[in-house]
């Protein structure tokens, strides 16, 4: 095993074992000591790697925006189906997994402390804030790519207008969703009705059709589709190379 091996795979059995750890037991119980311990990695090679374990947090809440924002957009957009019912899937990914599995270690609630991010390095950070307008710029091309090909009419400033409005509607049903005391509420409503929701929103893009007519059955498809296909989807490498473009 090379150099280049031996840290991913370190990485890997860190980021695994904090996850685990922050779910039994919390993040600011949280032992760098005992991550090396396990990982099988000398503390200071620990230290390399992650300088706080706040820094780990946001670790973890970049393995989630790599592979259900980054990630689950470019396989929408390789899905068949329109424009319309590929972007709405699109929006409606994020809500859809994480109806069906928790974050029991809170990992995006954590990303949302403003202490976690105070404590987590400068690298890891920038890290955020390049997957972050990746996920955007994904959205924002393929919508320009459907007005080009006449499916709808909107001016940049309405794409990039509706793309902040419904990012914080199915952020905010993925919170909810994640929150013990409204899962049970999120569980029961169908998807349909949190596919209602945002199309008044995503509407505003002047379709070519309207997304009254929009086939639901086939969103929800894709959606199941792609999740299923990500189950195994090992987000570390992306991650890696998005740091690597950053140096």
């Amino acid at each position: 095993m090379n150099r280049a091996e031996l840290k991913r795979k370190r990485i890997n059995t860190i980021l695994n074992s904090a996850e685990q750890a922050i779910v039994d037991h919390g993040l600011f119980s949280l032992s760098l000591l005992e991550l090396a311990r396990q990982a099988n990695c000398p503390v200071n090679t620990l230290y390399n790697y992650f300088s706080s374990r706040e820094d780990i947090a946001v670790a973890l809440f970049n393995r989630i925006i790599g592979k259900w924002g980054v990630k689950a957009s470019q396989e929408i957009a390789l899905e068949s189906g329109s424009f319309a019912e590929r972007f709405v899937a699109m929006q409606l990914i994020w809500v859809y997994r994480a109806r069906l599995s928790m974050d029991p270690g809170g990992i995006q609630f954590l990303a949302a402390m403003p202490c976690v991010w105070k404590h987590a390095s400068h690298q890891r950070i920038a890290t955020t804030r390049r997957l972050l307008d990746n996920w955007y710029q994904l959205n924002c091309d393929f919508l320009i790519c459907a007005r080009e090909r006449g499916e709808l009419k909107a001016s940049d400033e309405a794409i990039h207008h509706c793309l902040n409005l419904v990012t914080c509607l199915e952020r905010g049903f993925s919170l909810f969703s994640n929150n013990y005391s409204f899962r049970d509420e999120m569980m029961q409503m169908p998807m349909e009705r949190v596919l209602e929701s945002m199309l008044p929103i995503l509407a505003q893009l002047n379709w070519s059709v309207s997304l009254e007519r929009l086939d639901r059955e086939r969103v929800l498809t894709i959606c199941q589709r792609v999740n299923e296909e990500l189950a195994q989807f090992e987000v570390d490498d992306l991650i890696e190379r998005t740091e690597a473009a950053l140096e």
